[in-house]
């Protein structure tokens, strides 16, 4: 193996934070893909689809609602499959012996992180 070569084993990975970080952004991303979406929608077919399909498409005609629903429940579902898929990886991290993952020396070792007389 080369010298500049730096080999880590991936043993788990918390669900719950992993779950959030993933959560946060896909509702993030929503908001980003969908804000301008449902505002383009609300301007062309709000009045006609609330005349054809009635009170249910009253309330999604402005796009508000739908502009303020889709990230939570979009975060919500990526939280709870995230941390289903994240706990299952860790067992079988877990069965398998971890995952190793080969990283590049850049600079430090990883025993001179920290050391003070380092980072002067």
């Amino acid at each position: 193996m080369a010298t500049n070569i730096l080999r880590l084993k991936l043993k788990r990975i918390d669900p719950v934070k992993y779950a959030t970080i993933a959560a946060f952004l896909t509702a993030l991303l929503m908001l980003i893909v969908f804000v301008p979406i449902m505002l383009l929608f609300s301007l062309v077919g709000a009045g006609a689809a609330s005349e054809s399909l009635g009170a249910g498409a009253a309330i999604f005609g402005g796009g508000v609602f739908m502009i303020v629903l889709i990230p939570i429940i979009y975060g919500v579902f990526v939280f709870i499959i995230t941390l289903i898929s994240t706990s299952l990886l860790n067992f079988i991290l877990k069965k398998t012996g971890g995952l190793d993952i080969d990283f590049e020396k850049a600079g430090l070792d990883i025993s001179q992180i920290g050391d003070e007389q380092v980072l002067r």
